[in-house]
């Protein structure tokens, strides 16, 4: 069980926050829906950042003529042992570090500047991740490939998820009309575009590519979920299907069976 620790309070002006480093925002004590974003709010300068503060309305502004500057530290002299914790970096090492350089892996950026290519495992085999191309290669023979295109995008958008089968390495579409779980299938789940390669996404999507990488750091291993098919759609369609069956079965079993003749 991890250690209670008391929150970091910094101040400026009149007013004292809470320092968040999981959301990387800094939360208004005495009015905790109050936040100021790091990524959104401040300009980084990497040794520190500079916030523009209107002291009326208690909130970040752009209006040059009511901000105040003030200069905020970086989150690593903020609460350098909780960003310590967080990340697996010793506090003395974090000295000579911006947020920036221990929230991003410098490493996997590096190789991703060099163009090379995330990959995921994919039940148990690895692909390579090519947005540009929309595929999944796989890494070691570059085939089979699977499209992203054949995934569906979850309702909160942040995922894909597909029906899978392992053996030939490809998405499959499910018989609307089984009977039965199919053999050797598997649902799997997997991030969207921003996960699976935020650098990617930022330079296809025109997007920040420092603020998309604070909020969505490159992941060293992305993985996919396998999704038990108990807890997909397939045993109610299996369900619906039988019960089905069984009502076409009584259809036909009522129209085979002899009508009365009449007497003559």
């Amino acid at each position: 069980m991890s250690k209670f620790r008391e929150p970091v309070i910094y101040s400026f002006g009149r007013t004292s926050f809470v320092v968040d480093i999981d959301k990387q925002v800094l939360r208004q004590t005495d009015k905790p829906e109050n936040e100021i974003s790091f990524i959104r709010d401040l300009t980084d300068f990497g040794d520190h950042y500079l916030l523009a503060w209107n002291e009326n309305t208690k909130q970040a502004t752009t209006d040059t003529e009511e901000a105040a500057a003030y200069i905020i530290p970086q989150l690593v002299q903020l609460d350098p042992q909780g960003m310590s914790e967080k990340y697996s970096i010793p506090v003395e090492k974090l000295q000579s570090m911006s947020d920036f350089e221990v929230i991003v892996d410098q490493a996997a950026l590096a190789g991703r500047k060099q163009n090379i290519l995330p990959q995921i495992d994919i039940a148990g085999e690895q692909f390579v991740v090519d947005l540009r191309m929309h595929e999944l290669r796989h890494a070691q023979h570059f085939f089979p490939v699977i499209s992203l295109k054949s995934f569906e995008l979850t309702n909160d958008g942040w995922n894909y998820e597909a029906f899978y089968e392992p053996l030939i390495k490809q998405v499959v579409e499910i018989d609307p009309k089984l009977l039965e779980f199919p053999p050797g299938v598997i649902k799997i789940r997997l991030p969207n575009e921003i996960g699976l390669d935020p650098v990617g996404a930022a330079q296809i999507y025109g997007m920040d590519e420092r603020e998309l990488l604070r909020r969505y750091p490159i992941q060293k291993e992305l993985k996919a979920e396998v999704i038990p098919l108990t807890e997909t759609d397939i045993p109610r369609l299996i369900r619906q299907n039988k019960e089905q069956l069984q009502r076409d079965h009584q259809e036909n079993m009522q129209k085979a069976r002899p009508r009365n003749r009449h007497r003559f």
